[in-house]
This record gives C-alpha cells, sequence and structure tokens, in this order.
C-alpha cells in the first residue's frame, strides 16, 4: 500500500526554502517580540491625524511598517502550519501570528476614521500636498471609502470582532485538510494498487482512463463529506453570516457589493459574466456530447468529465520535466522574466509533493520581504504541470510587483490576481500544441486545455452563481442553509451548467454536496474573478503572441505595478478592458476554435 511520507521525512530539495525567511524559529521569536512594540508606536499617532499633512505621512509610515513587519511574521507562520497541519508547535505559531495580525487592526483602526473627521476639502488639499505623493492611492480609497467608514469606537469594535468572525473558515480548514481524509480510506488505482485516497490522489484518480476506479474514488472521496455535511453547512453558514454583518455595519446595500467596491468592480461585470456564460453553455453541451460520444459512454456520469478523451496516451512529467516545460513555454514573456523564473524554481521557491497532514491544493505566498512560495501536491499529471505553471504566474506577479514598488503599493488586488496565472497557462498550451503535429497529442492536449477551460470559465462562474444565490437567501431570510437546502441549491446549478448529456441518475448523485468541499467559498466573492482573469489571460496572451515585445512590455507594466492604481484601469494599460462582455466572448471564442479542432481531430 502507498502511503504519504510524514513531514520529517520529505528530502530538503523537494522543499520550500523557508529558513532564507527566518533562519531558525528563535529569530522568528526576537522579530516577533519587536514587532508587538510597532503596536504602541502606532497607537502615538492617535489624536494627531488632524495636525498638518506630514504628520499624516509620518503616520502612515509607521503603519505600513508595522503592518510590513507582522505580515513577514505571519507568512511564516502560516506557511509552516501549512506543511503539516497537525504540528501542534506550528498551529500554535499560527495562531500567534494570527493574533498579533488581528491585535493591529485593532491598534490601527483609528487612522480611517480620525482621518476622515476632517473636512472634506481639508482631506482633499492634503491629498495633493507632494509630501503625501507616495501615499496617493491611500488617500484617494480613504475619500472613497468615507461614506462606509465609520466613527473611531466602532471601527475599533469591528477590528476587535475581526478574528472571531473568521472563525468559521478556520473550521472548514481543519476538517477539509485533518479530519475528513481520515476517512478516505484506501482505494486501488489502475493497477490494482492500494493507495491512501488524499485530496491529491482523488484529482489524479479521476483522470483514470479505468471507469471504475474514478467511480469508487468519486463515490468514496464524497462520502467522507457527506459523513460532515451539517457540520460544514453550518460553518458556511457562519463565514456568510459574519460577511454580511460586516456589510450592513458599514452601510453596503449587500455583501456581494461589499466586496465587490473594495475594488471598485460593478455588479454589472459579476452578472455580466454569468450572463455571458449562460448564452455559450450550448458550447460546453457540445463539448460533453463529443466526450459522450468519443468515450463511447453511455450512461454518461459526473466522474466521466476528467478522463483523457483518448485512452492509449498518458502524459506523465516528472518534476525536471515540469520545469523544463515552464523555462521553454513562457519564452515569449522575454529573457529576464525567465531568468527571474529559473532562479526561484532552482532556488526554494516550490514545496513540491504531498505529505501527510499537508494543506490540500496549491497556492502562492510570501511577503514583501521574501521570495515568493509556492505550495503544490505535484502529481506528475499535466494537469498538476498547468497548476504549477498557474501558481508561478502568481508568483512572477509578486516579484516584478516587489521589485519596482514600495510597500504600500506592491500588494496586488485579488481582481487581477488570477490573470497573470491563466495568462502563463495560455503560453504554455500555445507551446506544447506548436510543439507536435501527432493527431493523438494534439488531441490530449486540446482536451486538456478544453477542461481547464471548463474548470476555470464555467465551473468558476457556477460557482459564482451558487455563491450569489446563497447569500441572497441569507440576506432575505427566504431559507436556512441547510445541508438540504445547500445540496438542492447546488445540484439545480450543476444540471443547468451541464446540461442532459449527464444521467443525473443515483450515480451522479454525491455531486450535490460538492459545496461542502469548495474553500473558496469561504474568501467572500472570490472565485467570479478565476474567470473574469481567465478571459483578460486570453486577450493578454493572443497580443503577447502577435505583437510580440511592444505587447510584453505592457504586460510586464502591468505585472510590476502590483497595486499602484485601480484594477480596471491596470488591465486596461496591459491592453484588456473588462468593463466590456468583450473579454469573456473572445475567451468563449477561443474555446469553440479549439473545440472545432478538437471534432475534426476526432472525426479524422
Amino acid at each position: 500500500m502507498s502511503t504519504l511520507p510524514p513531514r520529517s521525512e520529505v528530502p530538503q530539495e523537494d522543499r520550500w526554502n523557508l529558513e532564507a525567511l527566518f533562519a531558525h524559529d528563535q529569530l522568528w521569536e526576537q522579530e516577533f517580540t519587536e514587532a508587538k512594540q510597532w503596536l504602541a508606536t502606532v497607537s502615538t499617532w492617535k489624536g494627531r491625524l488632524h495636525e498638518s499633512p506630514q504628520i499624516v505621512c509620518d503616520a502612515l509610515k509607521d503603519m505600513f511598517e508595522a503592518y510590513r513587519q507582522i505580515h513577514k511574521l505571519y507568512v511564516y507562520a502560516h506557511l509552516r502550519n501549512d506543511e503539516d497541519l497537525g504540528n501542534s508547535q506550528y498551529k500554535t505559531l499560527f495562531e500567534r501570528a494570527r493574533k498579533l495580525y488581528f491585535d493591529f487592526q485593532t491598534t490601527a483602526s483609528f487612522y480611517s476614521p480620525e482621518l476622515l473627521e476632517l473636512p472634506e476639502e481639508t482631506l482633499k488639499s492634503w491629498s495633493k500636498d507632494p509630501v503625501l505623493e507616495t501615499y496617493r492611492v491611500y488617500m484617494r480609497d480613504l475619500l472613497r471609502k468615507k461614506p462606509h467608514t465609520l466613527p473611531q469606537e466602532q471601527e475599533h469594535l469591528l477590528s476587535m470582532a475581526a478574528e472571531p468572525l473568521s472563525n468559521s473558515t478556520q473550521i472548514f480548514s481543519m476538517l477539509n485538510n485533518l479530519d475528513i481524509p481520515e476517512f478516505f480510506g484506501q482505494v486501488d488505482d489502475e493497477e490494482g494498487k492500494q493507495l491512501q485516497l488524499s485530496h491529491g490522489q482523488y484529482g489524479k484518480l479521476t483522470e483514470s482512463s479505468n471507469r471504475e476506479v474514478r467511480r469508487n474514488v468519486f463515490h468514496q472521496y464524497f462520502k467522507a463529506f457527506q459523513q460532515h455535511r451539517n457540520t460544514l453547512a453550518t460553518a458556511l453558514e457562519g463565514r456568510l453570516k459574519a460577511n454580511i454583518f460586516l456589510a450592513k455595519a458599514r452601510n453596503y446595500p449587500s455583501a456581494r457589493e461589499a466586496a465587490l467596491f473594495t475594488n471598485q468592480i460593478p455588479t454589472s461585470v459579476y452578472d455580466g459574466l454569468i450572463d455571458a456564460i449562460h448564452e455559450h453553455l450550448p458550447d460546453f453541451y457540445r463539448y460533453m456530447e463529443l466526450r459522450k460520444r468519443v468515450l463511447k459512454l453511455d450512461p454518461f456520469h459526473i466522474y466521466d468529465m476528467r478522463n483523457p478523451i483518448v485512452s492509449d496516451i498518458n502524459l506523465t512529467y516528472n518534476w525536471n520535466e515540469a520545469e523544463t516545460m515552464m523555462l521553454e513555454g513562457l519564452q515569449p514573456l522575454g529573457k529576464d522574466y525567465i531568468e527571474t523564473m529559473r532562479h526561484g524554481l532552482k532556488n526554494g521557491w516550490v514545496d513540491r509533493y504531498e505529505n501527510t497532514g499537508k494543506r490540500s491544493g496549491a497556492y502562492s505566498s510570501g511577503c514583501y520581504d521574501s521570495m515568493p512560495y509556492i505550495l503544490h501536491n505535484y502529481t506528475k499529471t499535466l494537469g498538476s504541470v498547468f497548476t504549477l505553471a498557474h501558481e508561478l504566474g502568481h508568483s512572477m506577479h509578486s516579484a516584478l510587483a516587489n521589485q519596482r514598488q514600495p510597500f504600500h503599493t506592491s500588494d496586488y488586488c485579488i481582481f487581477v490576481a488570477e490573470v497573470a496565472s491563466t495568462t502563463n497557462e495560455a503560453l504554455l498550451t500555445h507551446h506544447l500544441l506548436e510543439q507536435t503535429d501527432d493527431p493523438k497529442v494534439r488531441i490530449y492536449l486540446i482536451n486538456n486545455y478544453l477542461d481547464d477551460f471548463r474548470g476555470t470559465m464555467f465551473r468558476q462562474t457556477m460557482f459564482a452563481e451558487f455563491e450569489r444565490d446563497i447569500y441572497a437567501t441569507v440576506e432575505s431570510g427566504s431559507a436556512a442553509l441547510t445541508a438540504d437546502h445547500l445540496d438542492q441549491t447546488y445540484l439545480e446549478l450543476v444540471k443547468k451548467y451541464h446540461g442532459d448529456t449527464i444521467a443525473w441518475d443515483d450515480e451522479d448523485a454525491p455531486i450535490a454536496s460538492e459545496w461542502s468541499r469548495i474553500p473558496h467559498f469561504y474568501y467572500n466573492f472570490y472565485v467570479y474573478q478565476y474567470a473574469t482573469g481567465m478571459a483578460a489571460a486570453t486577450t493578454l496572451a493572443r497580443k503577447i503572441l502577435e505583437e510580440g515585445e511592444p505587447a510584453v512590455k505592457r504586460y510586464l507594466n502591468f505585472l510590476s505595478s502590483g497595486g499602484s492604481d485601480d484594477p480596471l484601469v491596470l488591465l486596461q494599460g496591459a491592453g484588456v478592458d473588462l468593463t466590456t462582455p468583450q473579454p469573456v466572448r473572445e475567451a468563449l471564442s477561443v474555446f469553440r476554435t479549439y473545440l472545432n479542432e478538437l471534432e475534426q481531430l476526432l472525426e479524422a
């Protein structure tokens, strides 16, 4: 039986280099002690922010320096914790870092309301003072958020509530990463070898060409979540109610408008995405029917969605091959981009493989004073290669922004976060297709792209619609978010998005509980940005490949701009306008083009 290794047995070359951030935990402890002193420093500015622009400048400098130090401590602790969520030492470290972070938020909560007590004309005048030029974005956003900023005492109270209001997310994380996997049990792979089922193995085995393997893994995996469905429903409802409370407290019409307001995204962008995807669902139904016909699977089930459409080819890649693919496939982005990425891959950016207790999935993290860090659970599949390309996009975005921007404008907002990641994926897809004339390989690669498109544009938009609907349910008070209600709501959407190709019998019933395993539903209207990000990336990748250097220059300038302007403005500078439906339509057109080629190849 194959089992995951404990963290202690993971080779050093397969780990991220957290020692570059803190050589050992004692150094973290020393900086933690020093960072707590920043809370007192920040407090000294209370009651003084009305004195002059120079005082405001000095106070903001201290606040951002305090946050910079605390964020560094937090990042190290959360990365160590995610290495093995069962390690009590690093769980304690992480909880201490979280508390310090929330304490800082509480301590600094007076900044906005105190500044907004100034007459609006005075504040506008100070915002134009040269001494505050470096904080232009902060001052502009401060004025914009004035209708939603409360008096000092109330802001202080809300900041104190931030930690307990986030507990639902922590509960889900512990269930999803530690408790529920204990119920996964063992499964047989294609060769009949017993494996311990895990989040990573689930993703890999659902791509198996053996239908019985896919079926067993699907049912066994979801059975574990269904055994915790009521607890998971309560945790999700708690997260929604916390976000709704915060939105109401700050005078937003809804939680969704509060979430979108942060990045100045109109709700028309969110709703327009859903409407555009609805219009193009027939193309997705056509893809589904093609899979059913070619695979000769009747009835066709939801667990038949990800297996290769050609059964006699199975592309797998070891880690070194995956690295080479990154360095070759992303060449259009230029020498400097490639050399930075090469250095990162060889010098500890990535924690590569699964181990016992390691957080599932993948992400890019880091802070202003560290290299980017990528948590991966690499499985040698083509999908896992694309996950690496995706996370490297995030990491390169962070690396370039940190190089050019000061700390307080280096952090890019969530709305643009998925653009760099999916641009990498688009360029890699183009590269791999350029490298082969083998019809079977092209079929495999195009199928992979269409499946990635399914997962990013169609699936994430379905998630966005589900999120919009369940928030509306709670805000209207029309129903409680019981497990049964969530199952019913989710299943109706799954059927809408997948059409009549799926049999929708007892074999498919477990998919109704898929909402219970999606961490992004705890992120407060995050998921739609995967789809808008892919739409933007499709346009940007096309321009990079067609225009060359001018488009690359615009794109790298966008990455280097971090959070120095509004996200829609930054994207317009790169060459894509998401205030119109055109990027979404163009992405859907690319989907149709690849689908046409796939049909031709399969019928040749």
